[in-house]
């Protein structure tokens, strides 16, 4: 039986699926343990048939077990090269198959499924297909018609605490309703990271010999662990290379990954950055250039370091129109905003950049008539 918590119906249906010739395609949400259960029966398969080194199957490329995982080379090549190869290969035994299993078919490209037509239909009698994937739309109609779709059960884990409390050998008591729910949480109602965790628990209970209380669990299963984080954005923030190489450091030593450390503390400085312009700009900056190294292939602690002090000592000067906008944008002159009033005959009115022109003055009646009237006009 499978070491998954209400998968039972689904191991059946796997296991009735062991003598036939047909390919299987396994379907269901991240999380749910497609992988542990494939891998488990590909043990028990191996051990029914009597072949060696089961326990590898599904986990490296053996002799009569192909892997094919997101993290390898799927391309064209690799089909009509490597595992072209491996499919036309007789099987070690009579009644044994060679298996091929492809995980995330979601991430398989098709013209990849589509070179693998003709050898699931032609060598379907000593080479089976084994497909992972979240959805039944991920493999090709062609690929899917030759499948035996198997989905997996949905779980509700709120409901299933004492079945996985069984299964990790711990008292269904030491876990009360709230640390439960905190777990659930966490774990977002994936069953592997809730597993991952409970055994964490379990297993910091058993080498401290104390009782498992809320605040411990809270401690535990904090994602990200912020007391790491927090120190290195304040080192960041403050332009502190030393200071922020030495957090890197410790938390590196913690087990953290290169790119868990990088997308931890993207995540903690969503939640306590300050928002401000320099420090999102240096913060960006510093995200960036880490994960063009991570794509080059520079995932040591020796890159990340790298990172840090080349983005500290060249830290940006963000320009003074990013932070404000200039007064003459913000409040228009006032020579635009208000015509100015009559000034004095003979006084010149200063001249301002932008404002309007006065109208020329327009002479009065009177002085327009006196104007064109002549001595000889004023005697008489």
């Amino acid at each position: 039986m499978t070491s998954l918590v209400g998968q039972d119906s689904v191991w059946k249906e796997c296991m009735k699926q062991m003598d036939t010739q047909s390919h299987i395609l396994l379907t269901g949400p991240p999380g749910c343990g497609k992988t542990t259960l494939i891998q488990e029966w590909l043990a028990t398969y191996a051990t029914h048939k009597g072949c060696p080194h089961g326990d590898r199957w599904g986990r490296e490329i053996t002799e009569d077990c192909y892997w094919l995982g997101p993290d390898q080379d799927r391309g064209i090549q690799t089909i009509r090269g490597q595992l072209s190869l491996f499919i036309r290969q007789m099987a070690p035994k009579k009644g044994m198959c060679r298996w091929v299993v492809i995980d995330d078919v979601d991430t398989f490209p098709h013209i990849s499924q589509q070179a693998l037509r003709r050898p699931m239909e032609s060598y379907s009698h000593i080479t089976r297909f084994f497909f992972i994937g979240t959805s039944e739309e991920d493999l090709i109609p062609a690929l899917r018609s030759r499948c035996i779709h198997i989905p997996m059960n949905t779980v509700h884990m709120e409901c299933e605490k004492e079945a996985f409390m069984n299964k990790l050998s711990m008292a269904p008591e030491q876990i009360t309703h709230e640390m439960w729910m905190w777990i659930h949480s966490v774990s977002a109602n994936n069953m592997s990271d809730m597993v991952r965790l409970l055994l964490l628990i379990r297993d910091v209970h058993h080498t401290l010999q104390q009782d498992i209380t809320m605040s411990r669990v809270q401690l535990l299963c904090s994602s990200p662990f912020y007391l790491d984080f927090i120190p290195l954005l304040h080192a960041m923030t403050s332009n502190n290379v030393v200071k922020a190489i030495q957090q890197v450091i410790h938390i590196w030593k913690r087990g953290y990954a290169y790119e868990d450390i990088i997308e931890s503390f993207q995540m903690i400085h969503q939640l306590f950055g300050n928002n401000e312009v320099k420090e999102n700009v240096l913060i960006h900056q510093f995200l960036i250039h880490a994960w063009i190294s991570y794509c080059k292939g520079n995932t040591s602690i020796l890159a990340l370091q790298n990172v840090i002090y080349t983005i500290l000592t060249k830290a940006p000067k963000v320009p003074k129109a990013v932070g404000a906008m200039p007064k003459a944008v913000g409040a228009m002159p006032k020579a635009v905003g208000a015509m100015p009033k009559d000034e004095p005959k003979g006084v010149e009115e200063p001249k301002v950049a932008g404002a309007v022109p006065k109208a020329p003055k327009v002479p009065k009646a009177a002085e327009m008539f006196a104007a064109y009237v002549t001595p000889q006009d004023r005697m008489t």
